[in-house]
């Protein structure tokens, strides 16, 4: 059996692996022409949520152990060349791992990368009456809409915006099933005609889920994120949804103790999202 991986070849697919493009994407196969490994890169720029380390590139990568170093190599010189091409933004290098794969995990920390970073659940209880909470006010001067999303064109003026700031790569026809959800919110926030801030939040009858708040820089520190929740929470408790629940990157830690100051409360690290700084 040892022979059969004594020539292995790695080359770009076809067809990307994953949502990696092809340019980012690796596969190997040994001597006899089966595939042994797989792997790719997707990469965002996140300078409004994360403006320290920006450029996110992601790995996906499964293969058999003897061609794991040769495909994790690969991937690795090509992350560099992809933080060299976006004008050498600082970068984190990084991979999901579920909390029980140790295997996983213990690979990739042998190979350099850190476990300090995770998908943290958080959740809040939604109280029937608001009138025992504290009241979180929006900035003096500010406004906060319904967001129109009844056409196509704008819903995908939404989606972008929420990209901008770290939301998953979420499709229109998503964001068209999350409308007809029992749950449905979207909101943003302007002074005068300055956009400020967006909110949206979905789910079901027992249980909404904050997908995303966000402000624009120049608002932060002033309330913007924490009056949009209040906002969501007074329609969640009219219609008795009795919780919201949402996640944060750990390194991201304005919103992590912006959950907090709201009410939130941690519930766990749902995986690892083990990496590296470029």
């Amino acid at each position: 059996m040892k022979g059969v991986f004594q020539n292995m070849r790695i080359y770009h697919p076809v067809r990307g692996v994953g949502g990696a493009l092809r340019e980012n994407s690796f596969a190997i196969i040994d001597d006899a022409g089966v595939e042994i490994g797989q792997g790719g890169l997707e990469f965002r720029v996140l300078k409004k949520m994360l403006p320290e380390r920006p450029l996110e590139i992601e790995m996906s990568m499964n293969a058999h152990p003897v061609a794991s170093d040769t495909l994790f190599g690969a991937l690795s010189a090509r992350a560099e060349s992809i933080k060299a091409e976006q004008g050498d933004l600082p970068a984190r290098l990084f991979t999901r791992c579920e909390i029980d794969d140790e295997p996983r995990r213990e690979y990739f920390t042998r190979m350099g990368f850190d476990d300090f970073d995770g998908e943290e659940l958080f959740a809040l209880s939604v109280p029937a009456d608001l009138s025992a909470r504290r009241r979180n006010y929006s900035p003096v001067g500010c406004k906060s809409l319904e967001v129109d999303l009844r056409t196509r064109a704008r819903r995908e003026e939404f989606l972008l915006r929420l990209r901008e700031f770290g939301c998953v790569e979420h499709a229109s026809e998503w964001l068209e099933a999350r409308m007809n959800d029992p749950v449905f919110i979207a909101r943003a926030m302007y002074y005068g005609s300055d956009y400020v801030g967006e909110m949206l939040v979905h789910g079901q009858a027992s249980e909404a889920v904050l997908e995303m708040v966000l402000t624009e820089p120049k608002w932060r520190g002033r309330g913007v994120a924490s009056a949009l929740i209040d906002e969501a929470l007074g329609v969640l408790s009219g219609r008795g949804v009795p919780y919201l629940v949402a996640r944060a990157v750990r390194r991201n830690q304005s919103a992590m103790k912006m959950f907090k100051r709201c009410g939130f409360e941690w519930v766990r690290t749902e995986r690892y999202l083990l990496g590296r700084d470029l």
